[in-house]
Order: C-alpha cells, then structure tokens, then sequence
C-alpha cells in the first residue's frame, strides 16, 4: 500500500517545473512581515511552492519544508537557491526554541489526529519568538467540494476516505486547539485557487 509519504511524492512530481498560481491572502499582513524582514520566514507544509513564491517574489527570506522530497527538489525551478528542510510535521521540528518571527502554515494543519495537530501546534509555539506570529488557513467544515462530512469519522470532524485523512474545521475547534494563542484575526471564505470553491478558515495568531 502506498504511504502518504510516498503519495505525495507523486503527486508533486507530476507538477513537474509548473510554476505554482498563488492567491494574495498574505497580503493583508504585509506589515508584520516585514518587521522581521531579516528573519526567515517558514513555510511548513509548503507543497507547491505557492506561499514560497509570493514571499520570494517580495524579498523575504523563506525556509521551506515538506516531507515530501519532490516538492523541495521542485522549487528550483522558480526559486534561486531555495533554502529547504525536510520533515514530517508529527516529528521534532529542526528548529531551535523562539528561532523563527514568523510561521505559514497553509492548508497543512488538517491531516493529522487531534493529539498530532495538538503536537504540531505546540512545536510552532515553540520555534517562534515571543511576538512572533502564526498565520494559517485550515479546511473548514463546509467544505463540500473538498471532502467535509465524507467517509468515516475516526474522531469529530476528522475523517478517512479512501486511505486519506482530513480534519474539517468551525471556529469552535479552531479556538480550542489555539486556546494558548492571542489570536488576532479569524475569518471563514471560500478561496479561489482550485477549480471549485474550497471553504477555508484563515487563522493570525500571535504567541
């Protein structure tokens, strides 16, 4: 059986050298990123490369990690010398205590078990200096076209379906896993960047 691992590593080799489409969701902040303009920013999760793009493309210092290595190798192609690290979220993050000013997140947080997710977002508390910030956008649970409410529920709003595991969220669950942050902004939208609507919630949290 294929691992997720090993999944999506596929997929990201299927991109081959496409340059990534990003939206600008980022660009609401564009003031708190650049008062740590000479820190790198860290992009967990980084996939594509979207948020990775964006941030290059406007000067910032960005560290890229996925644990799928294809979707490092890939960032090549539209990123000069890309700095990379990878790993799987659920381990150690290889970052010192209060290391990083800022965390993007996207679309990342949401595959795990609560007790993982719990894990996750303690090691970003962990690796961020006091002030620094988290921004996030998670599956929201009206998601529809993207899997909310299908295949079987392991635990509330999390589910499996065809080998793949989701997690689906509202603002109540949102608040709870955060309950330790100031969280500063919080919104529910539908994002354009797929070929149907994907309901997200989008998340700025400071430690």
């Amino acid at each position: 059986m294929e691992t997720q691992q090993e999944r999506w590593n596929r997929i990201f080799e299927g991109y081959g050298t496409k340059r990534p489409i990003y939206d600008d969701w980022l660009d609401k902040y564009r003031e708190l990123f650049d008062a740590f303009k000479n820190t790198p920013i860290i992009d967990l999760g980084c996939g594509a490369g979207n948020n990775t793009l964006y941030l290059c493309e406007r000067g910032y210092q960005v560290i890229s990690c996925d644990f799928a290595e294809a979707a490092l190798q890939r960032l090549s192609h539209f990123v000069p010398n890309p700095v990379t690290r990878l790993f799987d979220l659920r381990n150690p993050f290889p970052f010192q205590d209060g290391e990083a000013g800022i965390v993007v997140a996207d679309l990342c947080l949401h595959y795990f078990s609560g007790t993982e997710t719990i894990g996750i977002i303690r090691e970003i508390r962990r690796i961020l200096g006091d002030g620094g910030w988290l921004f996030s956008r998670v599956n929201s649970i009206k998601d529809v076209h993207y899997g909310a409410g299908e295949g079987t529920e392991i635990e509330s709003s999390y589910y499996e379906k065809n080998g793949d595991r989701k997690r689906f969220f509202d603002e109540s669950s949102l608040r709870a896993f955060f309950a330790e942050w100031k969280i500063q902004a919080l919104r529910e939208y539908a994002m354009s960047r797929y070929e149907k609507p994907k309901v997200v919630w989008e998340l700025a949290a400071q430690k």
